[in-house]
């Protein structure tokens, strides 16, 4: 997975983005939901965080969370006081 995920990640955008192909089992929200941290609920935010502790070691830049939530739909849940849509 670390070494394909960027182009998992582009088909997978490719299908929604552009066919309009919108599925919850691969989508970054799902990702985020089970690999985010237990502690913080976030994929991103410390070197230990999951995508983020990649990207760093990679020196690549970790961009997709300026549109996307970098927190699990609890964790979002819990800091907005409602449910995510």
């Amino acid at each position: 997975m670390r070494r394909n995920h960027m182009e998992l990640i582009r088909h997978q955008r490719d299908l929604t983005v552009r066919e309009g192909i919108r599925t919850t089992k691969h989508s970054l929200a799902n990702c985020v939901d089970c690999h985010a941290d237990p502690k913080t609920g976030r994929v991103t935010g410390s070197k230990d965080a999951f995508c983020e502790g990649c990207h760093t070691y990679a020196a690549v830049k970790l961009d997709c969370f300026e549109c996307h939530a970098d927190r699990a739909k609890a964790a979002t849940a819990a800091v907005s006081g409602g449910t995510r849509p």
